[in-house]
């Protein structure tokens, strides 16, 4: 039997449930890599799974390589142009750091944006009780269009007799 269990705890599946199984391959390979103990605290864990050398991703952004994951697919969104047609190779390395490390904190959060998410038509939100009442709407507004209509006609109608009369 382990010192920590056979199976993860609820802990664990919560803040790994995230991570995609690339990350989890690269927080196994660092922690053999750089001699930890194992198993690692789940906070360390978390550590080298997304602690990116950026430099990796930086050299495939300028080859024109896949991404790895969302995070880095959104540094490009966010600073790519720049890093490649803008600026010095230096100044583009420190911008694709930052934004690097903005965007992996946003991940971290779970605000990253779900990349190439579809987004739902009206057709397939709208229930019989939206259309009805949209539909009341639009019969509301014709019924008070010509409600105005025949209240500005009248309007005129007697504006127009009043100027006779004197």
């Amino acid at each position: 039997m382990r010192e920590r269990g056979e199976t993860p705890s609820n802990m664990w599946i919560t803040n790994l449930s995230p991570i995609t199984e690339q990350h989890i391959k690269r927080g196994v390979e660092r922690t053999v890599s750089d001699r930890l103990s194992w198993p690692p605290s789940l906070p360390e864990f978390l550590s080298l799974c997304l602690d990116f050398d950026t430099t990796e991703a930086y050299n495939r952004m300028i080859n024109k390589k896949p991404v790895l994951d969302d995070v880095e697919y959104f540094t490009r969104q966010a600073c790519g142009y720049e890093c490649k047609r803008v600026l010095s190779d230096s100044k583009a390395r420190v911008l694709f750091n930052k934004t690097f490390g903005l965007k992996l904190e946003l991940k971290r959060k779970g605000k990253l944006p779900i990349r190439d998410q579809k987004l739902l038509t009206i057709e397939s939100t709208s229930t019989e009780i939206d259309k009805e009442i949209s539909e009341r709407c639009s019969n509301s507004n014709e019924r008070s269009k010509s409600q105005l209509e025949n209240r500005m006609n009248r309007i005129i109608k007697t504006r127009n007799k009043q100027q006779w009369k004197y």
